[in-house]
């Protein structure tokens, strides 16, 4: 299944299936800050990409959640809109990138307080295995001769990844 879109004459084709062509491979760091009275993670993420072309998240506003093993699963919070570059796979190898995402975790009370501990436990166990999921908006846009054709806000839900982390680096 495609979309077609025509613009001056000219039909382009976005495949509805291109979130398939995207995973993030590495957590590289999550670094909590406390900012008035309120905490904030900074989530340095290695994306990869197997797309043949360009392709470009905008406005990006998404929830963030782990699951583990059995299922359960830990909110971590929103993040800030941003806009992430996935340069096009050459040669058929993945292209990587890392991004920043600044993630709104909640007020200083005892919820967040308990599920930052949940989370802690979570990621911080090296037996874990465990899911980041993705669910929110944003709009997709791919490179073409004239610029960035953008499909407009697409709705995510449940994009799930299944990360490798340094744990060495992970909490800062």
């Amino acid at each position: 299944m495609f979309i077609i879109f025509c613009w001056l004459g000219t039909s382009y084709a976005i495949s509805p299936n291109i979130a398939d062509q995207l995973d993030i491979k590495a957590i590289k760091s999550i670094n909590l800050v406390q900012t008035d009275k309120k905490f904030r993670a900074f989530i340095v993420v290695q994306f990869s990409s197997s797309a043949t072309i360009d392709m470009k998240f905008k406005h990006s506003n998404f929830l963030i959640n782990f699951q583990d093993n059995m299922e359960a699963d830990v909110f971590l919070g929103t993040t800030q809109p941003t806009e992430i570059f996935f340069p096009a796979s050459e040669n058929g190898i993945d292209s990587l990138v890392e991004k920043k995402l600044e993630v709104l975790v909640g007020e200083n009370n005892i919820n967040t307080i308990n599920r930052l501990m949940n989370l802690f436990n979570l990621i911080g166990n090296p037996d874990s295995e465990f899911a980041m999921i993705l669910s929110g908006t944003t709009e997709v846009g791919t490179k073409t001769k004239r610029g960035w054709l953008y499909q407009g806000q697409v709705t995510i839900e449940d994009f799930v990844f299944y990360p490798t982390i340094q744990r060495e680096v992970l909490f800062k």
